[in-house]
């Protein structure tokens, strides 16, 4: 920067102001502009190895730019001497609560859409003796709703099952008017030894 001084001296006192914000938004926009050429080699080696949808490689390759593009934006501006650090604090906390929500809608849609799996591919029935391997979760199911089967134990105890566990585990039903599901078959036992 000192090399550029009497260069600067030159120049009307307004646009000498901007030359550095202007060369940090160049060196900036070519840094950025490296990052995602080396991102989209990546994702294109990547892809080769790795069936990703290019929906997928999209929404990284917008996510990159987007978030490389408000860094430079927050460097500029607390090069200009706006204080940035409560702007910081923003972004974070907003980036946490979007990811906690993203969280509970990803797991409500998925309950909910598990709920319309088994509505149409009926694993099993209200009433009908199940049980979840290998939770060794068994009972009746007593009840559905939107988000939770009910299963009623042996005991008379209720679990509340999320819907989207029945397309992770292995259901064992009970045939239709049995009261509990058979049980596995027993190992033969060896010769009897007196």
């Amino acid at each position: 920067m000192e090399h550029l001084a009497p260069w600067l001296a030159h120049i009307p006192r307004p646009l000498a102001a901007l030359v550095p914000s202007l060369l940090l938004l160049v060196a900036g926009a070519a840094l950025i502009s490296l990052i995602l050429r080396s991102l989209e080699r990546a994702l294109r080696r990547t892809h080769r190895h790795v069936h990703v949808s290019e929906d997928t490689t999209r929404t990284v390759r917008k996510i990159t730019g987007i978030t490389l593009w408000t860094v430079l934006l927050l460097i500029l501006l607390r090069f200009w001497g706006i204080d940035v650090d409560g702007l910081w604090t923003t972004l974070a906390s907003v980036l946490a609560v979007v990811g906690v929500g993203l969280l509970a809608v990803w797991t409500m849609v998925s309950n909910i859409t598990a709920t319309l799996f088994i509505w149409i591919w009926r694993p099993y029935t209200i009433g009908q003796h199940i049980e979840l391997l290998p939770d060794g979760i068994k009972g009746r199911a007593v009840d559905r709703s939107l988000m939770f089967t009910t299963v009623e134990e042996a005991d008379g105890s209720t679990l509340m099952i999320p819907n989207n566990l029945f397309f992770q585990r292995i259901i064992r039903r009970a045939p239709h008017g049995s009261a509990a599901p058979p049980a596995p078959p027993e190992p033969e036992a060896g010769p009897k030894t007196i």
